[in-house]
């Protein structure tokens, strides 16, 4: 196990304080840039995101978001047909999500066009800031080796490496939570410098801008962290009255209310129904789309992957705190703990939806790298196992990758193997060369995170159905009728840039096609789930599941449509598909 290092001299501490954070914002570019135009939106959410800002703008909209929707239905008939029991994405409004997101995709559309990329870029940014202020975060309150370690393990972190670059709302939020808890313990601390009123402004717009970003988990999460801190691990008198809740709250509220008003009147009410008491409150007690569970030890288990490799240096962070015990050491910790509490006890489950925590905890961890520290027999017995576990997963990525029987379709998936098994070496070695003194090696691991990052997602994208059905779509006319049966995944919508129906009766195809004009359906012929993947992969036959559509895909085939067959890996539902894809010009 690595020692953390000998203690910085002087000129050594005000370099790092001087370039460290311009450094840690070029490493934030360097690794999350690279390959957002090369890899697929993944479904179900970077389509939706991504499609429902080309929508708004197409309407010149600022405060409602729509996602697969009919330029011809007017709002008027959108809530008539709400109020009589059709959902909101049926009518083809987008409610999931408050509005930061889409403005922010907006003026990258307008620079760079309507791509990957540009929908990724807002995330990056968001990202790159992260990791700048985690950095003076611990450089003020702790020492700026504590703060670069803190920053770089944020930045490198699986989870971060994947969700700091998606187009999704995760990343503005989880930066005004940070900005929020370091203006709340600023202005909480008793011997802040002056500038106080600098905090009070940081803490409440942070909390308005962040629940434009993705709702009230940006307030609640800086409640539970104060609660925790006066009441579990810290439990001293808190100066209240620093807060100045009377005008604080009526600010924090002014920021959202300049946006929710105005998209509360033009839906009626049915955003705050909707976005509150579906996708907030009703995913507290209720399982969406399959990620439902009780289980207290979820996040504790997705925590091994999501925050690796660093999660094997978990011993060594908790010592140092224990070591370093202080005001602020229990505000992280009530922080972070007071998140996953929040979200243990939340049905709906997914491992990125503590991320919230996650500068907190580095910014722990980042103090076991503040000096040369002793190890205790459990934190290198901690190291070794978890350290053990991730050369195994790496070793079984690439022996499936070196001894499968990859043909066809499936030779892509060969490749992403290769280059999720380079992410997973280059990430471990990272960790245990990161430091000043093997920067070289430190920076060719970063290359081969790099490269295979870029690997990966060229893989990806030459198995994923509607990115290989692109170039299909641009060539159809503009009037061009677009339908689904039994594959109805968003990103279909976004590679094509139509509104798509869904067919629920797979008897409509006949009809569908009998009609005058350009159309194009696709259909589910077959899918295969991970089981019958691993199966074809090493040369045995798995048949999978049938469509259900042989008769109507029969038909088809004799109206002499044109047809074309793709195979691929669908994301929202991680399995493989062969489709169907019948058009006519």
């Amino acid at each position: 196990m690595e020692q953390a290092g000998s203690q910085p001299t002087r000129a050594e501490t005000e370099t790092l304080r001087r370039f460290g954070p311009a450094l840690l914002v070029a490493l934030a570019f360097l690794l999350l840039l690279p390959g957002n135009n090369i890899l697929p939106l993944i479904d179900r959410d970077e389509p939706r995101f991504a499609r429902a800002t080309q929508e708004m703008i197409e309407r010149a909209e600022w405060a409602v978001p729509y996602f697969n929707s009919d330029p011809a239905m007017t709002d008027e008939a959108r809530w008539k047909a709400m109020r009589a029991g059709a959902g909101a994405e049926a009518v083809g409004y987008r409610f999931d999500k408050p509005i930061l997101i889409y403005w922010l995709m907006r003026p990258c559309y307008a620079l760079l066009g309507v791509n990957e990329f540009s929908a990724r870029l807002p995330s990056v940014i968001a990202s790159a800031l992260l990791v700048w202020l985690t950095f003076h975060v611990g450089a003020r309150w702790f020492s700026a080796r504590a703060g670069f370690a803190a920053g770089f393990g944020l930045l490198t972190c699986l989870q971060m490496l994947i969700h700091g670059r998606l187009a999704v709302a995760d990343m503005p939020m989880v930066l005004c939570v940070l900005v929020a808890h370091f203006a709340l313990f600023e202005l909480l601390r008793a011997d802040s410098p002056p500038g106080r009123r600098r905090w009070f402004w940081l803490f409440y717009g942070a909390l308005g801008v962040g629940f434009l970003a993705k709702g009230p988990v940006a307030f609640v999460t800086p409640v539970l962290t104060l609660l925790a801190y006066r009441f579990v691990f810290w439990r001293q008198p808190l100066a209240w009255r620093r807060l100045r809740l009377g005008w604080g709250i009526p600010l924090a509220l002014a920021i959202v209310a300049a946006w929710g008003i105005p998209a509360l009147v033009r839906t009626h009410g049915l955003f705050w129904n909707i976005g509150i008491g579906e996708h907030i409150v009703a995913r507290g007690h209720e399982s969406f789309q399959g990620h439902g569970s009780w289980a207290p030890h979820y996040y504790l288990v997705a925590g091994l992957f999501s925050l690796f490799p660093w999660i094997m240096f978990a011993g060594d962070g908790a010592l140092a705190v224990r070591r370093n015990w202080s005001a602020k050491n229990a505000f992280l910790l009530s922080w972070a703990a007071g998140t996953y509490v929040l979200f243990t006890c939340y049905r709906t489950k997914l491992p990125h939806y503590v991320l919230p925590a996650f500068p907190a905890l580095f910014l722990m961890l980042g103090q076991a790298f503040d000096a040369n520290a002793a190890h205790t027999r459990w934190s290198k017995l901690w190291f070794w196992i978890v350290s053990s576990l991730f050369w195994l997963v790496g070793g079984a990525i690439l022996m499936l990758a070196l001894g499968g029987e990859f043909e066809g379709a499936f030779v892509a998936v060969r490749v992403g193997l290769y280059g999720a098994a380079a992410i997973v070496f280059s990430l471990m070695f990272l960790a245990l060369h990161w430091h000043p003194d093997r920067r070289v090696a430190a920076m060719v691991f970063m290359i081969i995170l790099i490269l295979g990052t870029l690997v990966f997602g060229l893989s990806l994208r030459q198995i994923t159905p509607a990115a290989q059905l692109q170039e299909l779509f641009r060539q159809l006319p503009r009037e061009t009728e677009f339908r689904s049966c039994g594959f109805s995944e968003p990103s279909l919508v976004f590679y094509s840039g139509h509104p798509w129906q869904i067919m629920e009766d797979p008897q409509e195809l006949g009809t569908f096609f009998a009609k005058p004009g350009p159309r194009l359906v696709v259909c589910q012929d077959r899918e295969w789930r991970l089981g019958d993947c691993l199966k074809r992969w090493w040369g045995r036959p798995a048949a999978g599941s049938d469509g259900g559509l042989s008769k109507e895909l029969a038909a088809l085939d004799a109206s002499g449509c044109q047809r074309r067959n793709v195979e691929g890996f669908n994301t929202a539902r991680g399995s493989w598909v062969r489709l169907r894809v019948y058009y006519r010009f």
